[in-house]
């Protein structure tokens, strides 16, 4: 009797270490394919990059609006990707509080100053030393808001399904 149990038992663990591994697996692929969808949109962005750096230096990459811009469109991506979530299954609605929260935060860090800051560089003349280090920030906000946004949503999704 005694080894039945422990055979039991040991089933057991090998079915939810399997169902581990499987969800560690399944989140791996969603993280190569949020990236993957990070470095396409980045491309045109790279290339620009590559022929200012061909033509000048680094400061007129960091001077001009493409990174602003590449953060606004991750930014609007990110919030696209949040209302799908809500949109793919009903019982995400039970999070509806928590998504609009990011919703919001997104608009307010990286939507807006990433489109406002597109503007501000293109009208200003001699570009402000801060825009220097704000652009590269609200690039790096605007990826992990895209990052952020498809990971969350699985994760409430996966809790949902529970």
């Amino acid at each position: 009797m005694n080894t039945e149990d422990t055979g039991s038992g040991m089933n057991d663990y090998a079915e939810d270490r399997y169902a581990t591994s499987g969800e560690n697996e399944q989140q791996l692929s969603i993280l190569f394919g949020t990236y993957a969808d990070i470095m396409f949109i980045l491309l045109p962005f790279f290339v620009i990059a590559v022929f200012k750096l061909w033509q000048s230096d680094v400061k007129s990459i960091l001077s001009s609006y493409d990174l602003s811009m590449a953060a606004a469109i991750l930014g609007g991506l990110a919030i696209v990707k949040f209302i799908m979530g809500l949109m793919i299954d009903p019982k995400m609605l039970q999070h509806k509080e928590r998504i609009v929260f990011l919703i919001a935060g997104t608009i307010f860090l990286v939507l807006v100053p990433g489109l406002l800051f597109s503007v501000l560089v293109m009208m200003a003349d001699p570009v402000p030393q801060f825009a220097l280090f704000v652009q590269p920030l609200l690039l790096v906000l605007g990826i992990v808001a895209y990052t952020g946004s498809v990971i969350s949503t699985n994760a409430l999704l996966h809790k949902s399904n529970k």
